[in-house]
Parts: C-alpha cells; structure tokens; sequence
C-alpha cells in the first residue's frame, strides 16, 4: 500500500495559500514541564543554575527555576509548524529571536504568526523547483496573555506545482574490489658451508726441485770417517 505524500499534509498551506499581512492563531497550546526544561538544559550543557536549581531560584525575582530559552523557543515554532511548515523543503534562518518574559514550570504556551514577506522566484531557491520563500514572524504568548518569545523564520515552501520527478537520485555505481595482493615470495638464503673451527687446511705439496741439463750435479758430502791411529 503507497501513500502519496501530498496526502500527509494540509490542503491550504502550499506557498500560493500564504498572504502578506496574515495572521494565524495556532489551534493548540503546550504547558511546560519540568522534566522537559531541565533535560534539554542539562543536555546542551547549559550551567546556567536558574534553569536547574530551585533552592538558588527562590531567591530570584521570578522564585522558581526559569525555562531555558531554547524550550521556549522550540514549542512555539514547534506549535506553528503544521500550519507553516509542513510543505516547507528547506529551513533557511531563524534570527531577530527575543525573550520578553520569563516562562516558569506549569506556564501554557501558545503560538501566533504573521507572514512578513513572501518570494516567487527566490535568488537562492537551494536547488528545488516550484517553490517560494515565505518569511514569518512567529510570537508566543503564556495562559495570562503576556509574550513570551518573538523570532522571524524565513523557509521554502512548496508551489502547488511542486514535483519530485526527475529528482531521484542514482545509487553509486558498486565499487570493484582491489584485486588481491600479491603474495611476496622471499628467496631462499643461500646456504654457505664452511669448515669447522677446529678442522685443519691442508697445504700444497712444494714443488720438487727441476735439474737443469749441462749442470754438474752437486753430491752431497758424506759425513766425515772417524781417522785411523
């Protein structure tokens, strides 16, 4: 069973539904929890200890621990977002961010939108077809009305024209494998015998003396006779 993904979201939020000068009331609010607050603020690593630290918080103006600003940020867009960005295909900032009051454990928030501006044929469209820039400034209030949170979002949002065809994108060719290596074959040493220490090496023979012809040959004198008396 396929499901086409136009009919995951809303029918009158594509780029050409949005009007400068709009204004929209989300339909739902979120109340703040502790766990929440306090998680995200130890996850990021933030040592601010009015965000974690109630005995330290009660001598605070507020008397309780303060919500982490990036929360607070985080529900409101978050609250806006079915209205205003599910046919978004790309987030291209969040700036101008202000905090105005302090959101405490328990606080209600809810979201407010105000479109801003809006492009057809944006300088930078990242690369998609039939889409439009749209710049909100999104605002939360808590359950007494007073504002919480202001920030402008600029985003692109898909045209009702809108189409992945053509933009699939190729697998990568499968990588041939290095042949295997070669196995190196080491020659073998060279065996060298020699003598042993203790063997002796014989000597040539001298040579034996040559008598040249035509040469007396001299004879060796026999040993002296003993005289007679």
């Amino acid at each position: 069973m396929s499901i086409e993904p136009a009919a995951l979201t809303g029918k009158n939020n594509y780029f050409e539904d949005f009007n400068v000068g709009d204004v929209y009331e989300h339909a739902r609010g979120k109340t703040v929890e502790g766990l929440e607050n306090v998680l995200i603020t130890n996850l990021v690593l933030n040592t601010a200890q009015a965000h974690f630290n109630e005995h330290l918080s009660e001598s605070l103006p507020q008397k309780h621990r303060i919500t982490f600003g990036g929360v607070t940020a985080s529900i409101v867009v978050g609250l806006a977002m079915q209205d205003t960005g599910e046919n978004a295909v790309e987030e291209i900032g969040l700036d101008k961010v202000r905090f105005r009051v302090p959101v405490l454990h328990g606080d209600t928030l809810y979201a407010f939108t105000e479109v801003v501006a809006k492009e057809s044929e944006p300088a930078d469209a990242r690369g998609h077809r039939e889409v439009g820039l749209i710049h909100f400034r999104h605002w939360g209030v808590n359950q007494r009305g007073e504002t919480v949170f202001e920030g402008e979002r600029r985003t692109l949002i898909k045209k009702r024209a809108f189409t992945t065809n053509g933009l699939a994108v190729r697998e990568p060719a499968a990588m041939v494998p290095p042949p295997p290596a070669t196995r190196l074959v080491r020659p073998k040493a060279r065996v060298v015998k020699r003598a042993p220490p203790t063997a002796k090496i014989a000597r040539p023979a001298k040579p034996k003396k040559v008598v040249k012809p035509g040469k007396p040959v001299k004879k060796a004198k026999s040993a002296a006779r003993p005289k007679r008396r």
